[in-house]
């Protein structure tokens, strides 16, 4: 399966008879296909055995993940962005509060932010559901859980895999010249997100755990969900990748991710810092001048588009005044609707999509109103006996 976000690498006749241009090779063809070694080794006439020792060795072993990309639209998801300032009662219980909303109601992603001490929170939300979301988050604010300081729809969310060729596989470190010259004015910048497409509850399920790790085989996929092998390669290969519900492949360079077996988050420290782009009621010409600029960057890790425009850089440490001094001539023309975060990577968490909130039997998503009160309730009481707040 071919992606839209294909890294400038040389050919493979040209490239550097090295260890590391290899490595750098067979990171982009994962973003394109996927961990498929016998189809990479036959594409870079390598030895399989080569192929996957280098694998191992290069990606693997230094704690790196390889995450399938889901395809939002074709999942009828939208994203919602939502800039959350918790209450002084319920500050040291937010991470807690946004986990739930995972559960519930479709939350995604969070992170807090520095200096404002609020949460970033990203929602997928169904298209149909949107106008209950913003007004779920418009009850919990009249209950005095936290103020919601603004809420941003967009019409498509993708992540983008960095560029490996800038990366030093033995070092660990990046090597960028940022007094580059780009070719093309809006290059990067013709995305088009798809319509949806028919998935199901099964599909559903093996895209949560291609998230978590596509490095598994369906195999282990298979025995982890408890569902039949034959059914799950049928149906990756003939609903997942013919309906494109995968849009690709990437490597997650910072390193952050949530171990399932001690049921917590786990952070490389110091290694990246992470800023968030948000910019407000663009037209078209601005929206891709924005994105050309910010997509000739390897460190350019997500964004969200439309009316909107969100983005998220991964940068290593040693380039943040180089990478500060980009954003602002990068931002120029926009610089007043645009707001920068920085987070806090150690009070970030990412989730799968909401599959537990598809209902099997109807084959749509569904969005329980009086569920979602219910299980807000019984939160804040547990906050009160805890003393947090006074009852």
């Amino acid at each position: 399966m071919l992606t839209r976000f294909q890294s400038p690498l040389p050919p493979l006749d040209d490239a550097k008879n090295d260890t590391n241009a290899r490595t750098a090779q067979l990171v982009q063809l994962i973003s394109e296909i996927g961990p498929d070694i016998p189809e990479i080794s036959r594409r870079l006439g390598q030895f399989k055995e080569s192929v996957r020792y280098r694998y191992k060795q290069k990606l693997l072993d230094k704690g790196l993940v390889i995450q399938a990309m889901t395809n939002h639209e074709r999942l009828g998801l939208k994203r919602v962005i939502a800039l959350l300032d918790f209450a002084p009662h319920y500050k040291g219980y937010a991470e807690s509060i946004l986990t739930v909303m995972s559960e519930i109601c479709y939350v995604v992603a969070f992170e807090a932010i520095f200096p404002q001490d609020m949460h970033v929170v990203q929602a997928s939300v169904p298209s149909e559901y949107v106008e209950e979301y913003s007004s779920l988050l418009k009850n919990l604010e009249a209950k005095g859980i936290f103020t919601v300081k603004g809420t941003y729809e967009f019409d498509w969310f993708r992540n983008k895999p960095m560029m490996a060729h800038h990366y030093d596989f033995d070092t660990g470190r990046w090597d960028f010249d940022w007094s580059f010259q780009s070719k093309g004015e809006f290059e990067g910048a013709n995305y088009l997100p798809d319509g949806r497409a028919k998935f199901d509850y099964t599909d559903l399920l093996l895209l949560k755990e291609l998230y978590i790790d596509a490095s598994r085989s369906l195999v282990e996929i298979s025995k982890k969900l408890g569902v039949n092998y034959k059914k799950l390669v049928w149906h990756f290969s003939t609903h997942v990748i013919p309906s494109r519900l995968v849009k690709g492949y990437t490597v997650r360079w910072p390193g952050t991710r949530y171990d399932s077996e001690i049921e917590r988050a786990l952070h490389r420290q110091h290694r990246y810092f992470w800023v968030d782009v948000l910019v407000k009621d663009l037209n078209e010409k601005e929206r891709m001048g924005l994105m050309a600029q910010l997509n000739r960057l390897p460190f350019l890790w997500s964004e969200a588009g439309g009316r909107n425009y969100f983005a998220q850089l991964a940068i290593p440490v040693d380039f943040h005044t180089e990478a500060f001094q980009y954003l602002q001539t990068a931002i120029s023309e926009v610089r007043d609707r645009t707001e920068l975060y920085l987070p806090d990577q150690t009070r970030a968490l990412a989730f799968t999509i909401g599959y537990k909130l598809y209902d099997q039997e109807q084959r749509k998503w569904t969005f329980d109103s009086q569920r979602v009160a219910r299980g807000f309730d019984e939160l804040i009481v547990k906050i009160k006996e805890a003393g947090r707040e006074p009852a």
